[in-house]
């Protein structure tokens, strides 16, 4: 373990001359707190698929270290959390984590193989037994872009889209509900029971390490409505990280054994909701020809400066995290547009995130280190890359008059869900 604070992962070292200096800002972001409704989903793929003749692998070996950020359970949640502040915002933080997975996995994941044809479902129709039926946790499940109805497992340091936490003991919700001649309860419901049992089979699974600000969210498989006609009542509560549209992304590697922080390669813009001036929900990556709320300049692991996942070290204060990041990100805003005229010119500020108590506590070591602007209380629209032309609302920036020595700390720009935001950031100069 190495506590030289110059050295930084990414080959980023800290350069206090390559900037000005910074003045904290005390305000802080709080955390997502608000409660939202399920949002509805499409339904699945129904195409056939063969059934999967590949052995099981391996349960999980989740590491054993003490989990210090416990989310709150699905019931009897207000008298235990009015007793323990802490509850309360591990509470919130773990409802916006949900959301921000968007749904996250309201998708049938059943294939209909070959008997349905025109006739009505009878004796000779067969429920379809695939890789995810088969499923247990700690199994890790992959399909073809788009096609969750033809699931295949595979092993969990390969490319794959969802990690199988357990089954969702159907016996637990109204029987008349999951009965043989029930009606199939739809997308909105199954996003509903996703989010009142999903997060206590999860948490159990990763023994409280889940990331209540990171990039992975909680999931659920059901059936697609034919095959909920042919019986399938069958459940599964996991882990994936949700990409565009709301899709799984593929990722490599347990959840238990990643940094779940958000990791995005210098340059990478992050998608705008114009009508909130919000990044989106979940944070998306789109083309910086898209409209976006910021752009990345790149990642800075804490590890080498406050500890690794396993070193015990405790969580470094937003202030300790602070100083040692503005000695990094202005100067790696400045190599990434090629200098501190053309970042002047731009009239973005720069900005970073930092890591909260819970996410370190879930082994999360890396920030993200990112330019944008503040425009009444969210995000300006940029479109085009800020190496190259850029347009802020619609419009050419305007770099202000030479400003006197010194800066001005304008309203902090918000971050998408899911980042903890910093009280401190460094402008272009303003006049």
């Amino acid at each position: 373990m190495n506590d030289d604070p110059d050295k930084v992962s990414d080959d980023e070292t800290p350069d206090p001359s390559a900037t000005d200096h910074v003045e904290p800002v005390t305000e802080q972001f709080e955390p997502v707190t608000e409660e939202f409704e399920p949002i509805g989903a499409e339904e699945g793929v129904e195409a056939g698929a063969e059934e999967s003749d590949e052995p099981e692998t391996e349960r999980p070996v989740v590491d054993d270290e003490a989990a210090t950020a416990e989310p709150a359970r699905r019931r009897g949640v207000s008298g235990v959390l009015a007793a323990n502040p802490m509850r309360v915002v591990l509470a919130a933080i773990v409802i916006g984590a949900i959301v921000a997975g968007g749904i996250a996995f309201a998708l049938g994941s059943f294939t209909d193989n070959g008997n349905v044809g025109s006739t009505d479902i009878g004796e000779n129709e067969r429920l379809t037994q695939n890789a995810f039926t088969r499923s247990v946790a700690g199994d890790c499940l992959d399909w073809p872009d788009g096609q969750p109805g033809q699931p295949s497992k595979v092993a969990c340091d390969q490319l794959h889209r969802f990690e199988v936490a357990g089954p969702l003991n159907t016996a637990l919700l109204p029987g008349s509900e999951f009965g043989d001649s029930a009606a199939w309860p739809g997308a909105e419901r199954f996003a509903a029971i996703r989010d009142e049992q999903c997060p206590v089979i999860v948490d159990d699974y990763l023994q409280g390490k889940l990331d209540p600000q990171g990039r992975f969210s909680v999931g659920m498989m059901y059936p697609s409505q034919a095959q909920w006609d042919k019986g399938a009542r069958e459940l599964r509560c996991g882990l994936q990280q949700t990409g565009k549209g709301g899709q799984p992304d593929q990722v490599a590697g347990r959840v238990i054994d990643n940094d779940q922080s958000f990791s995005w390669p210098p340059g990478t813009c992050i998608g705008i909701d114009q009508q909130t001036r919000r990044p989106t929900v979940p944070a998306t990556v789109v083309g910086c020809s898209e409209p976006h709320a910021f752009q990345t300049t790149g990642i800075v692991d804490l590890s080498a400066r406050f500890g690794n996942r396993t070193s015990g070290k405790p969580w470094p204060q937003i202030d300790d995290q602070n100083k040692f990041l503005a000695g990094i990100c202005p100067a790696q805003a400045q190599r990434f547009l090629g200098g501190k005229e053309k970042l002047d010119a731009t009239t973005l500020n720069t900005q970073w995130s930092v890591i909260s108590e819970p996410s370190w506590l879930a082994g999360s070591r890396k920030v993200v280190c990112y330019i944008g602007l503040p425009d009444r209380g969210g995000f300006a629209t940029l479109v085009g890359d800020a190496r190259q032309t850029l347009l802020i609302n619609g419009k050419l920036p305007a770099p202000p008059p030479q400003a006197p020595p010194g800066r001005v700390l304008p309203t902090p720009v918000p971050l998408p869900p899911g980042i903890q935001p910093n009280p401190e950031e460094v402008p272009a100069p303003a006049g």
